[in-house]
């Protein structure tokens, strides 16, 4: 079937939505054609596909299709949950001139903008998991004309406690709030089992995997004034470069002025504030030519203009997080180029290693347990949601997922006893001490400060290098071109132990996290944690 009778299929078969969301590409991409029939159908859908290959308009396309209000119609029908601010900013940035041509309105609701209306809710909204539970809690009656929920990009939630809180948000919507049932659908690049991952937040579910990994060219440095100089060889005219600390960013964005123009030199980390790094976003989308020196912070989708080229500065913690990285480059052509700074023969391996995986589409696995620090901060968000009381069991069975039975136990009477909540006549019921920390809006986020950690080997004693990550025992890395495992931290140092001399495919996974909310864990519940029970 040709491309021509394709397109005319799908215009038919979206005809509400075609004109806004696809009349300007004049074709539909393979993501495309594959997921608008099933989420037009009604089902729920997870993709994996690679970066740029049109999840976004393959999802909000027959999703808005199915559930366009009518006119003057208000209330949210879509809720929209991506991982970080950034992200949200930019799915607004890239689809607010398209939604309102579908006769719907859209809003954020973050911690940096809340522009959404409690009064007249717009249609769609755009919100991080925090910020959904902070609405829970708040504002639950706009949930009532709910129909879907899109949850982006979610490998970065997945196997974390942030995974585990969207989980039980996500169930709560669905028993207390939703008047109709929900249609829901996952987005991702990279992911080792992705109908398994979905079948944690929704079900049923219909997964779709598309796309070849693009060919890579790997070219390795241990010099970053020959790594410029075959930038500018090559006419690579604008550049990503990743680190893997703020520490490094802030070093190398100092550096490179004494090998390239300082006013075409953009850093981008998590330190910097809000209206720094929407400038630097903002910039990064009018360059031409330039380099943007950055940490995790724009290694998901976030549109700031195509890239001829990405640079690792070292190698990253994961394969994932590598695939990740380059794949934000190149994208209008079919070759992927790929720098790596390394400094020695074990970081050059590691590289050379994280590229073949990148070639045959190979990730980690995952092998991970529930953060029970979960159970915590989200018992203490519905209690604070019904200052009338919560029923024992509804309460034990949304927090079922988290904790066993003796968990919750513990937990429940630790609580208690530290006077943050009374049980009544089967009903647990919040003390004041609860109710100033929700007013004060201290509960709805588990995410612990993010630090830079010094490595030090734990059988030699002597500094391994400096890391940037939220890391508990048990959590697996890679660090001048060995792989390590996380055995104690203390402060700002971080205690591992070799796996490996070199990476391989099975010494990466995830394990349990430690939220914030640990800290208020039974001690009994603390040390099976760190034993990493």
């Amino acid at each position: 079937m040709n491309q021509s009778t394709v397109n005319l299929q799908y215009k038919k078969k979206l005809k509400k939505t075609w004109g806004s969301f696809f009349a300007r590409f004049g074709k539909l991409n393979p993501v495309q054609i594959a997921v608008i029939p099933p989420l037009l159908e009604g089902k729920n859908v997870i993709i994996c596909s690679p970066t740029a290959s049109g999840k976004t308009e393959a999802v909000f396309a027959p999703i808005i299709e199915r559930i366009q209000p009518v006119k003057e119609e208000i209330g949210l029908h879509l809720l929209y949950v991506a991982p970080t601010r950034a992200l949200v900013n930019n799915i607004y940035y890239r689809l607010e001139s398209v939604i309102k041509m579908c006769g719907m309105k859209i809003a954020i609701r973050t911690g940096d903008r809340r522009e959404y209306s409690m009064k007249k809710p717009e249609h769609l909204l755009l919100t991080t998991p925090e910020s959904l539970d902070s609405l829970l809690c708040r504002y639950p009656h706009i949930f009532k004309t709910l129909k879907a929920i899109i949850l982006d990009e979610i490998h970065l939630l997945d196997a974390t406690f942030r995974g585990d809180q969207l989980r039980v948000l996500l169930e709560r919507i669905r028993l207390e709030h939703a008047k109709a049932p929900l249609q829901y659908a996952a987005l991702s690049a990279t992911l080792y089992d992705p109908k398994e991952t979905a079948l944690s937040y929704f079900q049923p579910v219909e997964a779709i995997s598309m796309g070849e990994p693009r060919p890579l060219q790997l070219h390795l440095f241990q010099d970053m004034e020959r790594l410029i100089g075959f930038i500018k060889r090559e006419k690579l005219h604008k550049i990503l470069m990743f680190a893997n600390s703020r520490k490094d960013v802030e070093r190398l964005g100092t550096e490179l002025k004494a090998l390239w123009p300082k006013d075409r030199i953009m850093i981008h980390h998590g330190s910097l504030s809000k209206q720094a790094r929407e400038t630097a976003e903002q910039i990064l989308r009018l360059w031409r030519w330039g380099i943007c020196i950055a940490t995790t912070t724009l290694e998901i989708g976030i549109d700031i203009g195509d890239f001829d080229g990405v640079v690792c500065y070292r190698p990253p913690l994961t394969p994932s997080s590598f695939q990740q990285r380059i794949g934000r480059g190149c994208r209008q052509v079919k070759m992927v180029q790929a720098l790596g700074y390394c400094e020695n023969e074990a970081e050059q391996s590691c590289f050379e290693i994280y590229a073949e995986m990148a070639r045959i589409g190979q990730i980690e696995p995952l092998e991970y347990l529930p953060d029970i620090s979960v159970a915590i901060q989200q018992l203490f968000s519905l209690l604070f949601a019904h200052p009338r009381g919560f029923p024992k069991k509804l309460l034990e069975s949304l927090l079922s997922s988290l904790i066993t039975p003796h968990q919750y136990e513990e937990i429940v009477n630790h609580l208690i006893d530290q006077g943050y909540f009374t049980y009544i006549r089967e009903r647990f019921l919040a003390t004041e001490k609860l109710m100033d920390l929700g007013e004060k809006g201290f509960i709805h986020s588990n995410i612990p400060s993010f630090k830079e950690y010094r490595v030090i080997n734990r059988e030699t004693g002597k500094k391994i290098g400096e890391i940037g990550m939220q890391a508990t025992q048990g959590t697996i890395f890679v660090l001048g071109g060995r792989v390590w495992e996380t055995m104690a931290i203390k402060g700002l140092n971080l205690y591992a132990r070799p796996v490996a001399q070199k990476p391989q495919f099975r010494h990466f996974r995830k394990r349990s996290s430690l939220g914030a909310f640990s800290r208020l864990l039974p001690e009994s519940l603390k040390q099976d944690l760190l034993k990493g029970i």
